[in-house]
């Protein structure tokens, strides 16, 4: 039932995108693929940062994430004019940087004191140049279907 219901959400969002065709074309191109990066590099080091529930599943953390952005990718599709080049190793390398970066931020927090929290400040802006660096990484381009009425992919 979850899995309809966030269904029935995605085929709301994909019409408000639609009703206006500004809102998936121009500019607002930059902000679609600041949203699809944002989303997947929380997802990849958000799931990297919990390894014990994953190995109590039996689940390769690298492998779900990657099932998991190739089919929010085919999703996404159907709504947006443009998708992450999942194939690019330089964004899979990016996102595994961003992840060494969080540790490090976190044992810099976990430190304390002043010098705690200068490291992590410092992490944290390496963190805005890395995802900086990832955001340049070229996209591939979508032909957005006709119809609205979206599909499912599992």
């Amino acid at each position: 039932e979850w899995c309809n219901d966030e269904f029935r959400h995605g085929e709301a969002f994909s019409l408000i995108m639609r009703s206006d065709p500004k809102l998936i074309s121009g500019a607002n191109r930059y902000w679609i693929k600041f949203f699809l990066l944002a989303v997947f590099a929380t997802m990849y080091v958000r799931d990297h940062a919990r390894p014990a529930f994953h190995n109590a599943l039996g689940v390769d953390i690298e492998d779900y994430d990657m099932k998991v952005f190739r089919l929010t990718s085919e999703i996404s599709r159907q709504v947006f004019p443009l998708e992450l080049d999942l194939d690019n190793p330089a964004l899979m390398a990016g996102f595994r940087k961003l992840n060494r970066i969080n540790a490090q931020a976190t044992a810099a927090d976990e430190a304390g004191g002043v010098s705690g929290w200068i490291g992590k400040k410092w992490h944290m802006l390496r963190a805005g140049l890395t995802f900086a660096r990832l955001y340049m990484l070229p996209t591939k381009a979508n032909r957005i279907p006709e119809h609205s009425r979206l599909h499912p992919v599992w």
